[in-house]
């Protein structure tokens, strides 16, 4: 008996779910392999073929095709760009190298008429310390100020500062514990004495929030319900309309979402750009101002041991490329920096050695 291609994603989705893949993959993996099924009119995996997974890649309706995809309801949406197209290939690379290895697979390289786009590298803003503390000023509320305070404190990834409970946070001993989502390692991670500040004001208000003491499994940046209209009126003495809303409500049993909505109101209060932007913004340019200070104090390599450990990154040349660093540029800006260049060059070719010249 055959398997369908919807029976196999929802075995695949099922064992992926127990094993504790980050949510951000999982959610793709939710929504990108049953689109696939469903395009491809869900066949068994006797009848798939390479033509077919092209199909859903550039065919009529494919996601490189203007398509129609649900979000907020039914939308018509543009083709995706290079960048979305490299993901979602990596994204059914790894779910037809499972069902290989389950052998519901029946050929080879469903993937050989979908190559690899070249993409746009952007040039990513670093914003510089001084930025980055003036974002905390920018914080709509004190559990945003806090949650922008850890952020550039530890340059943790979102998901990871997301799952950050009130029991995480070690005053007496000025830790951190964070579990690395991507590696599945944990870390007590140094608290700084800027970062110390910033939660025990939080934790003060935090717990003023919910009227009682907080407790260790409470979320660290908690979830929040409210803050609709419930009513409004025309008010003639202010001469405009008055809007009354509910009022907030914290809900320390889920953590925060969306929030790269808080990274992106603070940027956009400081005149900064916001698309493309997040707390990856404020990662990356944490690690790039603290590796400026240390190559200044214990040079190069040493620098880059010590951000690659602050990132969580298994190796340097991970590091690098997350800072658009290299050795090699770093030797060119040295030797071209503010020096003469082809006319050093003429200069050192036109003089005659004086042994030479007798």
């Amino acid at each position: 008996m055959t398997t369908t291609l919807r029976a196999a994603i929802d075995e695949y989705l099922s064992i992926r779910e127990r094993t504790g893949k980050a949510d951000n993959t999982m959610r793709l993996d939710r929504s990108l392999l049953p689109r696939l099924a469903e395009h491809l009119g869900n066949p068994t995996f006797e009848d798939l073929t390479p033509e077919q997974v092209r199909d859903f890649f550039y065919g009529t309706g494919g996601i490189m095709d203007i398509h129609v995809t649900r979000v907020k309801g039914q939308s018509l949406r543009a083709a995706v760009g290079p960048t979305t197209h490299n993901h979602y290939r990596s994204r059914l690379a790894v779910f037809f190298s499972f069902c290989r290895s389950t052998g519901t697979a029946q050929r080879g390289d469903y993937l050989k008429f979908v190559d690899p786009l070249p993409e746009m590298k952007r040039k990513r803003m670093q914003p510089a310390p001084s930025v980055l503390l003036s974002l905390l000023d920018q914080a709509e509320c004190a559990m945003h100020r806090a949650y922008l305070a850890t952020a550039v404190n530890t340059a943790c990834r979102a998901s990871e500062l997301q799952s950050l409970k009130v029991g995480d946070v070690n005053f007496s001993r000025s830790e951190l514990f964070v579990t690395v989502v991507k590696t599945k390692e944990e870390d007590d991670m140094p608290l700084t004495a800027d970062l110390e500040r910033e939660l025990r004001v939080w934790f003060e208000e935090y717990a003023d929030l919910l009227g009682r003491p907080l407790e260790d499994d409470d979320y660290l940046f908690p979830a929040r319900s409210g803050n609709q209209i419930k009513t409004h009126y025309f008010d003639e003495k202010l001469g405009c309309r008055v809007y009354e809303r509910t009022p907030l409500v914290y809900h320390p049993d889920r953590p925060v979402e969306r929030t790269e909505k808080i990274v992106k109101a603070a940027l956009e209060k400081l005149g900064l750009p916001t698309r493309y932007e997040g707390t990856h913004t404020l990662r990356r340019a944490v690690a790039r101002a603290y590796f400026d200070q240390l190559s200044e104090e214990v040079g190069y390599d040493a620098a880059l041991r010590t951000v690659s450990a602050l990132l969580h990154h298994r190796n340097m040349s991970t590091t690098e490329r997350y800072l658009g660093l290299s050795t090699e540029t770093k030797r060119r800006d040295q030797t071209m920096k503010g020096r003469a260049f082809l006319t050093g060059m003429v200069t050192q070719s036109n003089v005659v050695p004086l042994r030479a010249a007798k």
